[in-house]
């Protein structure tokens, strides 16, 4: 007998809201078991390749050694977000899921670059473009691109995201909320953290023997202000620790995004990722909306078309200056953002194409569909209430 084909994954990118995710959860959820299917966030899977690399001694190929393994227990990986900024795993996908794929794993992964998109513009990406090439051999490519974002149909509700001036006295009440409600839940004595009205600062273990520390927590709730999550050395694996240990994260004091805080940009889309892929409910204060946020971020596409160039988010004259205001309004951009000095503007392609994944998630993130998955895999006392809620919301529609 002939050795049979091997069974081509798929791999669906499009913009945000098209239904990618949802695809993929749907897969998950209705595949046999001997399908062997492992869902995950592309961040979750990479830092637990490079943990088993670090354990890895002895081994003539670590990185073969540590594909054959993760390859013994699972048939159908299912990827969300592959979005590759980290030269360190640019690196070794080639290789990882080469191994993978002669294994006879099948790669079902979502994205929001096409396949020759990804890693665009990264150190020594001609290395990383031998894992392009396969990956199309390897996948059916699919362009899920539609101009609905179905995400922002949902209804939203309030108390989540706060804008007004006393904004960071109502996140703070939110929070000591959720956390006195977490532990009249749980039961103090098994919370683990605070005391009923009494939030306290904790150290939550993180990868490589590393802890964080929480500032301010209660019951299964934390509070930060922003600066103490996203301008300092943080990334995705204390994100992860974090969404394990919490299931309801408040943040405040969230800035409008710009070139004096490009780091600080690049750290909250990835807090957002990790957020919103472990369902953690999300409390914010912050200069203004989602939107707003990220309105002088853009893509060199979008400098073009505004009459800016790469070095207007360093350098501009003031004839010039006016010229690319005006043109930013006819754009899109609102006329207090087009006051302020042209410099301030970040010409950034991943953190330009990144901001729509979070503005989108922002805004799910607030909305009672959102809150009833939340609910369900946390704090099914509240079910009920999200669900009658929800149902009067249809009915006023």
């Amino acid at each position: 007998m002939g050795r049979r084909p091997a069974v081509k994954g798929l791999y669906m990118f499009g913009g945000v809201g098209c239904g990618k995710t949802m695809l993929m959860d749907l897969l998950v959820a209705s595949a046999p078991k001997e399908f062997q299917v492992e869902r995950t966030h592309f961040h979750d899977f990479m830092l637990d390749i490079h943990g088993r690399l670090r354990h890895t001694k002895g081994e003539s190929d670590p990185l073969k050694h540590v594909a054959d393994d993760v390859a013994q227990g699972v048939k159908v990986l299912a990827l969300d977000e592959l979005f590759v900024t980290d030269v360190a795993d640019a690196m070794i996908l080639h290789r990882l899921f080469g191994r993978l794929w002669d294994n006879g794993l099948v790669l079902v992964a979502t994205s929001n670059r096409a396949p020759d998109a990804l890693y665009e513009g990264g150190l020594q990406r001609q290395l990383f473009l031998p894992f392009i090439a396969r990956l199309k051999e390897a996948c059916v490519i699919h362009n899920m691109n539609s101009p609905v974002d179905y995400r922002r149909l949902a209804q939203h509700t309030r108390g989540l995201y706060f804008l007004t001036p006393d904004r960071t006295s109502l996140l703070y009440n939110a929070f000591l909320e959720c956390g006195e409600d977490s532990l009249a839940a749980a039961g103090a004595a098994a919370a683990g953290s605070g005391s009923v009205g009494n939030p306290g600062p904790v150290n939550v273990a993180v990868a490589m023997g590393r802890s964080l520390k929480v500032p301010q927590a209660l019951g299964s709730a934390a509070m930060f202000d922003f600066d103490e999550l996203c301008n300092r050395p943080l990334a995705a694996a204390d994100y992860i620790a974090l969404a394990q240990k919490f299931h309801t994260l408040a943040v405040a004091d969230v800035p409008r995004f710009n070139a004096a805080n490009r780091s600080a940009g690049y750290r909250f889309v990835t807090l957002i990722d990790v957020m919103y892929e472990h369902r953690v409910r999300m409390l914010l204060s912050a200069e203004g909306t989602p939107f707003e946020l990220f309105e002088r971020v853009i893509t060199q596409q979008e400098a073009r078309q505004s009459g800016l160039s790469a070095a207007h988010s360093s350098r501009s004259s003031s004839s010039r200056s006016h010229h690319s205001q005006s043109s930013m309004q006819m754009h899109g951009f609102s006329s207090s953002s087009s006051s302020s000095n042209v410099e301030d503007v970040v010409v950034d392609d991943q953190l330009g194409f990144a901001k729509d994944r979070t503005i989108s998630r922002l805004t799910e993130m607030q909305s009672i569909e959102y809150l009833l998955a939340h609910a369900k895999q946390f704090a099914p006392h509240m079910v009920l209430a999200l669900q009658e809620m929800h149902h009067k919301q249809k009915q006023h529609d």
